[in-house]
């Protein structure tokens, strides 16, 4: 029966109760986007209202954190008016990454525009991934292996040096 009663829970309770709930229930969390490249990691993250004096990022030994605090724009006394429903979040908020101990503060950027946070982490020189190419050898011989179920090789027209060269080859494999 109570399970029937929950969704109307909220009618039976005072306007101060309403609020309280409200106020412990809608903190605000920015919601943020992470694209990676080989280039740079890119932190996108929703802030509506907020200028750039009201975040704070910092990083330290390799934790980024990005703090900030959208505050409750209504008095405690609303002169009489009471409020019925709370659906934006308010209060303090702190974000965190772990990016590589070795990014350099100094070739961060951070900037906002339109309530949107876009912070740009270069990916470190030493972490960029290095494409190694490989050589092929001009003397390199194609090896035919045509073997026989007895183990040996069978007759090609080959003379027995360009045999043996095969076969010493074939052996090692």
């Amino acid at each position: 029966m109570t399970m029937l009663l929950e969704p109307f829970g909220s009618l039976f309770e005072t306007p101060r109760q309403r609020r309280l709930r409200a106020d412990r229930s809608r903190t605000f969390f920015p919601a943020a986007d992470l694209v990676a490249s080989e280039e740079e990691v890119t932190l996108v993250m929703d802030v509506p209202g907020f200028k750039s004096e009201d975040l704070e990022i910092e990083l330290s030994d390799g934790i980024l954190r990005i703090r900030g605090e959208r505050r409750y724009p209504y008095a405690s006394e609303h002169g009489g008016r009471s409020i019925h429903r709370l659906e934006r979040g308010y209060g303090r908020f702190e974000r965190t990454l772990q990016v590589p101990k070795d990014v350099d503060p100094n070739a961060l950027t951070a900037a906002i525009e339109d309530g949107v946070l876009t912070l740009r982490i270069p990916v470190p020189e030493a972490r960029k991934p290095h494409r190694i190419d490989i050589r092929s050898g001009e003397a390199q011989r194609v090896i035919d292996a045509e073997w026989s179920t007895e183990g040996g090789h069978q007759d090609s027209g080959e003379s027995d040096e360009e045999r043996g060269d095969r076969e010493l080859a074939g052996a090692g494999a």
